[in-house]
């Protein structure tokens, strides 16, 4: 296997990408990772080595202005954005490869989900499969909290909160354990806090809050195979699947797993084995049926 990084850049927003290169004579699936923005691509890792062990091609990417993007406070944290820079990470592997355009399956994490449910509404033809990990694709607070939260007075309650848990080591400690339902090693402890304690990052997250929650009702109907996994330990937003979520999308395959928020990163070898039957299964569906592909870009809205 082969780990190579990629930096791009789209209209001036840098963003990073990890791509994992199986030894293998042919690629079995490729898939695409996306982490939210509390994390980064390095939480996949494991996850993604075991993966491409076994032929699949692997592309792990954070949001701009996250994991290992630059902390720029222009970075867009709209899910429209999101989907078409993400859109153009693929197309730039599939180019440094000489391949055509090919068909991935998409995998989001947290807010991350979000993102990738934009990506299979922009481009259905190029997307084999969705796989939503805890998966936090609208805002969770009641509407009155979140309309002051979205305002001036709300983005400096997001500083004070970001100063209080982030900057004092010892209260982020209490909650990325809170987060991982475990304690974290060290270096890794070391790593996130550096990465969200970066200037502007504060205001990064106001800018996810009033926009990285905005998903149109038209993602969910999309037909694309859908699996959506949650944590039973999941102490942030509760260890049972969302009922709102569950109505939004009925035909999704749906497994509670004993993990909290992180299971790509605290339980990898379970992720892999239902990712390796689930590619399997909906590349199955897939080829039962005939329908042309555009070329990407022709049905974006």
């Amino acid at each position: 296997m082969r780990k190579e990084d990629m930096r791009l850049s789209f209209q001036g927003i840098r963003v990073f990408a990890r791509i994992y290169t199986p030894d293998t004579p042919s690629i079995q699936h490729r898939a695409l990772f996306v982490s939210s923005p509390a994390s980064d691509l390095t939480a996949w890792n494991k996850l993604a080595e075991m993966l491409a062990s076994s032929g699949c091609l692997v592309v792990c990417a954070d949001l701009p202005g996250f994991g290992k993007c630059p902390a720029s406070a222009s970075a867009p944290q709209d899910n429209d954005t999101r989907a078409q820079i993400l859109w153009g990470i693929l197309d730039e592997v599939e180019k440094s490869r000489a391949e055509e355009q090919t068909k991935w399956h998409l995998i989001g994490h947290g807010n991350g989900a979000a993102a990738v449910m934009t990506m299979a509404l922009y481009q259905p033809d190029s997307t084999l499969s969705r796989v939503l990990l805890s998966p936090v694709v609208e805002r969770f607070l009641v509407s009155p909290l979140h309309a002051f939260l979205i305002s001036k007075g709300g983005k400096g309650l997001i500083e004070a909160w970001h100063k209080h848990y982030i900057l004092n080591k010892k209260r982020f400690k209490k909650l990325a354990e809170k987060i991982y339902g475990r304690s974290v090693k060290k270096e890794r402890l070391l790593s996130l806090n550096r990465m969200l304690s970066r200037k502007n990052t504060a205001q990064l997250m106001y800018k996810v809050l009033k926009d990285g929650y905005r998903l149109s009702d038209a993602a969910y109907e999309i037909k694309t195979p859908l699996m959506l996994i949650w944590g039973l330990e999941d102490k942030i937003f509760g260890g049972q699947i969302p009922l709102k979520l569950k109505k939004q999308l009925p035909e999704a395959e749906k497994h509670l797993v004993r993990a909290a928020h992180m299971a790509m990163e605290t339980h990898p070898d379970m992720l892999r084995d239902y990712l390796r039957g689930w590619f399997r299964f909906s590349e199955g569906r897939e080829k039962a049926l005939i329908r042309p592909t555009a070329a990407r870009g022709q049905d974006k809205r």
